[in-house]
């Protein structure tokens, strides 16, 4: 499998290297892009009635690269080299194809995931458009309307995750958008299948059912329908914007006469700012109720920032969020702090983040309480 890879990188780097002689020939390019981040922090956190953990680090960050050609006007292709902080590395596939009719528009794209390890699909659609509308049907990721401020590293939520990403998991479906000048519109209604346990894995004793599939009574996942709408509101009213975003979800056993546990999921987000010369305030609050059986919970978050340009590329913020875990009975509460400064660091293509930051997790359970610093720099380089 290594010698298989090996081999699979080597032609990869041969194409992109053939690639601008075969672009020339067709009238194109090649063009890379990319980012290069490298950072040094510090974190600590001390839970009720424990020991202080401090751990110092230097890392590694995002470190991609894309390389783009356009074969002719309505065809083109992009290799895309992916390795962040979080998980393994990955090489992409990317094509995409546009037609043009007077004012209507096609786009078709396709994004062929990790292409030198376990291949899938990423992003992968077709979509019309002309001034005013754009219908999209396919697989695709949903919009991301959170806006936090600067938010430079951020300290220890114990546990207790920021929901900002009010989206549907692996959305499958169609979406329209409305451009009506000040105010954008958008529907998305998923129209998708969650697959259940698998024999071999309910044998094995490690069920694999995705997430949205429905728990039959006293047994295990069950494949699953799902559908529901994710509507989308923004308007721009002079100096302040504001988004609104919902969704709800609805789920049916494929197989008639199965009965399963109750299950529901919900979310709402609402984010709202306002521009003051060189300054920006944002103010936001993000709720998600799930359901699965007789267990509740509705995570929460309210979130403010302020940010100010100071010329030159540098800029400075502030910015909190309170952080709830939702559970019905002794909820968690985290409250932290944040103090960003970005500069240019000798060119403008690398950027300077400074940030520190404080954090403050309350419960009625005992171990989840406690607090927590972070300090940090990070470099990033962007081309």
């Amino acid at each position: 499998m290594k010698k298989f890879k090996s081999l699979m990188l080597a032609a990869l780097a041969s194409a992109a290297l053939a690639a601008p002689s075969f672009a020339g020939g067709h009238g194109s390019n090649l063009v890379m892009t990319g980012e290069v981040v490298v950072g040094m922090k510090m974190t600590n956190s001390t839970p009720d009635g424990g020991d202080t953990t401090t751990v110092q680090d230097t890392y590694i960050g995002d470190v991609n690269a894309k390389l783009t050609s356009a074969v002719n006007d309505s065809a083109s292709y992009a290799f895309e080299f992916l390795k962040d902080d979080e998980g393994a590395g990955k090489v992409s596939f990317e094509m995409t194809g546009t037609a043009t009719s007077g004012d209507n528009s096609i786009k078709a794209f396709a994004d062929l995931s990790d292409i030198t390890g376990t291949m899938g699909y990423g992003d992968v659609y077709i979509q019309g458009a002309n001034k005013t509308m754009t219908v999209k049907v396919g697989q695709f990721g949903s919009s991301e309307n959170y806006a936090g401020g600067m938010g430079n590293f951020q300290a220890s939520d114990f546990g207790v995750a920021n929901i900002e990403h009010i989206t549907i998991a692996g959305f499958q479906g169609i979406q329209a958008n409305v451009d009506a000048g000040d105010i954008q519109l958008e529907a998305a209604v998923p129209w998708m299948k969650a697959n259940g346990d698998s024999a071999d894995s309910i044998a094995a004793g490690t069920p694999d059912g995705n997430a949205y599939a429905l728990t039959k009574t006293g047994g295990n996942k069950v494949d699953t329908n799902v559908t529901g709408i994710r509507p989308v509101i923004k308007a721009a009213l002079g100096s302040v914007n504001v988004s609104a975003t919902f969704y709800t979800l609805s789920f049916s056993p494929q197989t008639s006469g199965v009965d399963t546990d109750d299950k529901s999921d919900t979310a709402f987000q609402l984010m709202g700012n306002v521009a003051a010369g060189a300054a920006t305030v944002g103010l936001g609050y993000t709720s998600k109720t799930t359901k699965e059986g007789e267990t509740e919970t509705t995570p929460n978050t309210l979130n403010g920032y302020v940010q100010v340009a100071l010329g030159g590329g540098t800029s400075v913020g502030a910015s909190f969020n309170i952080l709830g875990d939702g559970a019905e009975e002794d909820e968690t509460k985290v409250t932290r702090i944040n103090a960003s400064y970005n500069t240019p660091f000798f060119v403008e293509n690398v950027t300077l983040k400074l940030g520190a930051g404080t954090s403050t997790a309350s419960s009625d359970v005992d171990g989840k309480g406690g607090s927590g610093t972070a300090l940090g720099a990070s470099w990033n380089y962007g081309f």
